[in-house]
């Protein structure tokens, strides 16, 4: 389905694609397989629901940060779980960061978004916001794509170089072309969440973010870094993970021997879910206590439980 109102940038329909790069995005997430045609999405039995909305124009660009967000919200109206954007650049806005705090917090929607094609330590946006996933670029040798931006809210990476996928025909004559960039990349990560996602309904949007982080393949310097954030995406593992009986807040933590955190109230780059108590449960300190680096500092050396 897809939104034809005054949000959507025209004259022509949602359903006509004058650039391709919607279409090939589409087809990376959900390329319906087993029919002996094209390319396979990661979602690929034809069950994924899609709802589009159109904020490009037929040159592929688009204009105001209002339209983009009415589109989210457009997304979360009809019921969307998430919300890939392959797009990005400008500044930070501080309506548009609370508006993606809110739909993660209240309305259990993670949104996705690419990270920027400059090649450089620049903050992209909507990526670059603390409750939106932002998401790296590698190539087939699962090396760091040049053109992927790389900063400490690089979230995961996914392949986003020479990606074969979708094209409408007034763009390919064949219907299929290859395509590079962090655009490419994101809606790997999308179609991974979905599919994880759809295994167990009952988690929520937080609880499958964290899980994608925390099953993604390292890659680069050892734990969290700006290049591959917290590495490739991997639905195998976050699968296993989920199994696992993964919680996000677990039921209980020990009792700790008097000590101070510092910096008091300190929590990881993932926002304040992530916070001292939370590391005090379980393994995670062992696990998780040398990424997520927020503030200057580490689980292992913020929190005295660690």
């Amino acid at each position: 389905t897809g939104y034809g109102g005054g949000y959507s940038t025209g004259p022509t329909p949602w359903s006509y694609d004058g650039n391709g790069h919607g279409t090939h995005v589409a087809g990376t997430i959900a390329a319906i397989g087993g029919n002996g045609k094209g390319v396979v999405g990661v979602n690929r039995n034809g069950e994924l629901k899609l709802h589009i909305v159109k904020v490009f124009g037929d040159n592929g660009k688009w204009a105001w940060g209002s339209n983009l967000l009415a589109a989210v919200e457009i997304c979360v109206d009809v019921g969307a779980n998430i919300i890939n954007m392959s797009l990005g650049g400008g500044g930070f806005s501080q309506t548009e960061c609370n508006t993606y705090e809110r739909i993660f917090k209240e309305n259990d929607a993670l949104a996705i978004t690419a990270a920027g094609n400059l090649g450089n330590t620049a903050y992209s946006y909507p990526a670059s916001y603390e409750y939106v996933m932002s998401v790296a670029a590698t190539d087939v040798n699962n090396q760091i794509a040049s053109f992927s931006q790389h900063n400490n809210q690089v979230d995961i990476a996914a392949p986003g170089k020479y990606i074969l996928s979708t094209s409408p025909s007034n763009v390919s004559s064949t219907m299929y072309r290859e395509l590079s960039g962090t655009s490419m990349a994101t809606p790997h990560v999308s179609g991974v969440a979905a599919l994880v996602w759809s295994r167990d309904t009952t988690k929520s949007a937080a609880e499958i973010r964290r899980a994608l982080e925390e099953s993604a393949e390292d890659l680069g310097d050892p734990g969290r870094d700006n290049y591959y954030g917290n590495g490739l995406v991997r639905a195998d593992r976050a699968n296993a993970l989920l199994d696992s009986g993964f919680t996000l807040h677990p039921t209980s933590a020990p009792t700790l021997d008097s000590c101070t955190d510092d910096p008091i109230g300190w929590y990881d780059i993932d926002g304040e879910d992530y916070n001292c108590e939370w590391y005090a449960t379980g393994t995670a300190c062992e696990q998780y206590g040398n990424g997520f680096e927020n503030f200057g500092t580490i689980a292992n050396e913020a929190c005295c439980a660690c």
